[in-house]
């Protein structure tokens, strides 16, 4: 049971019963952004996993949106990926052509590549089947699908590419968990969605989720380019969902290449040959398994 009480002109408390006994918890009507420093107010409230109240307060500047203090997080990173993420499998094939495309258009110099938070791995073995040298990196969830191919696997410290795909939005300190991610490569890859132009229904997006608690952290496109400047980087948006952080210069960036008139003729839709990993990483990880083997 949740009642709420006004305490002052700026916070807001709830009443939460649990145990048997009612707790405090107190709400600001207003926050600091925690992208670029200005005035957040109040837009919208919601229930975290079903128990947790809520604030979702959007800057009057930057358009950035955050939740009250998540008090939360170790309840709702029970299970690092959560039972609502059923889009995992499809999103890593939809992302494998359009990394694939990105890197063969802007990067084809690239040869390293790091997915920062990569999860079960997924994403990472299926780019090495495509004869990219990809390693994966997740402090939190157990690597299934690229042992063998974990940044604790390599020497390398410094890529020529990172991608970092549906992880922003879990950011509780988004700068400063920014900064890591871009402190492993000069171009970094994000995936994430923008919010909506329109704030008429923004309670109801899909995308805030609260039933996981996960989601904490919205961004607008205002707020990625504050970003990206913050840390010195060139700031490219593609298909509305992908966000490249990066020193380069790209003088002919397509925003939606597939609408672009002279797509099937331009350096957009170039592709380049790459020999898969897949029988080498097969070879390569049975030596190690026979290696263990003989040592024992």
């Amino acid at each position: 049971m949740v009642k709420s009480c006004i305490l002052s002109k700026d916070f807001k408390g709830n009443f939460i019963y649990k145990n048997n006994l009612f707790l405090l918890k107190i709400n600001p009507i207003a926050m600091t952004c925690k992208i670029c420093g200005s005035n957040s107010e109040k837009i919208f409230e919601k229930i975290i996993l079903q128990k947790y109240p809520s604030g979702y307060y959007q800057c009057t500047h930057c358009d950035f949106i955050q939740t009250d203090e998540t008090i939360w997080l170790k309840e709702a990173y029970t299970h690092a990926i959560t039972s609502l993420d059923i889009g995992l499998a499809s999103r890593n094939i939809t992302l494998r052509e359009e990394i694939k495309n990105i890197i063969d258009a802007y990067f084809p110099e690239s040869k390293i590549y790091l997915d920062y938070a990569g999860g079960y791995g997924m994403f990472t073995r299926i780019m090495r089947d495509v004869g990219f040298d990809y390693y994966r990196q997740d402090d939190y969830c157990e690597n299934i699908f690229a042992n063998h191919f974990d940044i604790t696997d390599t020497q390398f410290k410094h890529f020529d590419m990172v991608t970092a795909f549906e992880v922003l939005e879990h950011f509780n300190a988004p700068l400063e968990e920014i900064k890591k991610v871009l402190d492993y490569s000069d171009t970094v890859i994000f995936s994430t969605e923008i919010i909506p132009d329109s704030n008429a229904n923004i309670e109801n997006w899909w995308y805030i989720a609260p039933e996981t608690g996960q989601h904490i952290a919205f961004y607008s496109k205002k707020s990625m380019q504050l970003i990206a400047e913050k840390f010195g980087r060139n700031y490219y948006c593609r298909n509305g969902n992908i966000h490249i952080f990066t020193t380069k210069k790209i003088s002919n960036f397509v925003k939606k290449p597939r609408k672009h008139f002279l797509y099937k003729y331009s350096i957009f839709n170039k592709k380049i040959k790459r020999k898969s990993l897949t029988e080498t990483d097969f070879q390569y990880i049975k030596d190690i398994l026979n290696s263990k083997t003989k040592s024992s």
